[in-house]
Formats: C-alpha cells, structure tokens, sequence
C-alpha cells in the first residue's frame, strides 16, 4: 500500500509516504509557513519514495488535537489530494502520535515499554492542556487508557507506576512531569510523520473514512470565537 500523510498540527510541519515498505519523511519546526511548506514537502517525499499522487492508495492527516490553523490547513490539503483522486483517508491523534513516538525512542534506548504508560499533553493554553495516555498491546499497538480531553493540567494517578511523558503541555507545566514513575520526559517531543504511519499501517480498512468525513478535532467547543 501506498500512503501519503500530512501534519500540521503543532509548530511542526511533517509528512511522510509509505511506498510498499519503504519509508520516507520529512520534518520541520517552523510556528508559521505550513501552508506553504507542506505540498512541496509531499512532493519531494514522493518523487525520492519513487511514486507519484496517482499511485497512492490512501492519504493520512494528523487531525489534532493542536493548533487550530494547523490542524484545519494539513485537513483541507490532505482532502484536496484524496478528493482530485478519489481516495480514503485516515485521521491520526496528534496525542496517539506523541505516545508512538515516546514509545519509539524508548525501545530504542534499549528499555522495555512493558507495563509503561505514555502521557501525551499540549499545552491548549487558557491554563488548559490536550491530554491523553496510552500503553501498547502486545503486538506493538496503542491502547488508550485515558481517553483524549482538553482538562486542567493534571493527570490522574496511573496504575503502571511507569511513565513516559511527551509533549509542550510538559514544557508548560513542568510540575506535570515531576515524580519517580517517570522514565523519561521529553518536553519538547512534536508529532512526526514516522510514528504516525506506523499508527496508519495498523488501522483496519473499515477505520477509512471518505474526504468528505475528514474534519479536525479540536476538543474544544467553539475554538473558532476564542
């Protein structure tokens, strides 16, 4: 399967292709510009994963939460693609992405994710945060054990007594990564392409969406007014 994935959803500008089992991506911080930046980036990804637009079979976006222009601008481009081609779509959680990536380095650095939850916080600003927490399944996926929210910036206590915490809600409110069941914190961590298609892989076909059921998730009522 051939897979394109767009995400602006935070400061970080991402997108990825999936060309059978070759993997590509790119990733930039740039708080402004993602208009601009994310179909060039799509393109290079593609020419240097040797396809072109006509031969995807599926289009991912990074549907938030997160910033508001952002999520709406990698939404709209990733519908403009699937449409012109009659494509389905995947949506994939900035905060499911964060908790892939934690779990990503953490296997990485050589430590077992057994037993380990991973808390993914934006900040959402107004003294609030985008807050979730995931553990994986044996076979490697996310598993939500606390369901995506806009909420104070606190998290309930946790049943593992292990943690790893991922994102600018942390950078924010430092007291949330405070406490000895935390492994790792990463303050500064942004969702990236990579991690999310491997989210996108493991989704089912049935979990597809046509273009015209893609829509952001802001979690926020009326974020547009505030």
């Amino acid at each position: 399967m051939n897979i394109l994935y767009f995400d602006s959803s935070t400061e970080a500008c991402t997108a990825g292709v999936l060309a059978g089992e070759r993997l590509v991506t790119d990733f930039e911080v740039a708080p402004r510009g993602h208009a601009e930046r994310l179909l060039p980036m799509a393109e290079a990804l593609l020419d240097e994963a040797g396809i072109g637009f006509d031969d995807l079979d599926l289009v991912g976006f990074g549907r938030g939460p997160g910033s508001f222009t952002g999520v709406r601008i990698a939404t709209a481009m990733a519908q403009g693609v699937a449409i012109s081609r009659d494509l389905p779509m995947a949506g994939v959680s900035s905060l499911a992405c964060l908790a892939a990536g934690a779990f990503r380095r953490l296997q990485a650095s050589g430590e077992t994710t057994e037993g380990v939850e991973a808390r993914a916080a934006i900040d959402a600003r107004m003294g609030e945060i985008y807050r979730a927490a995931y553990r994986l399944d044996g076979a490697g996926g996310l598993v939500t054990v606390l369901e995506e929210a806009v909420a104070e910036p606190v998290f309930p206590p946790t049943a593992s007594g292990r943690v790893v915490a991922s994102g600018s809600g942390f950078a924010r409110y430092p007291a949330l990564g405070e406490g000895s069941e935390v492994l790792r914190l990463e303050p500064d961590a942004l969702p990236h392409a990579r991690d999310a298609l491997a989210i996108i892989r493991r989704l089912p076909e049935t979990a597809y969406i046509p273009p015209d059921r893609a829509v952001p998730h802001y979690l926020r009522n009326n974020v547009a007014g505030r």
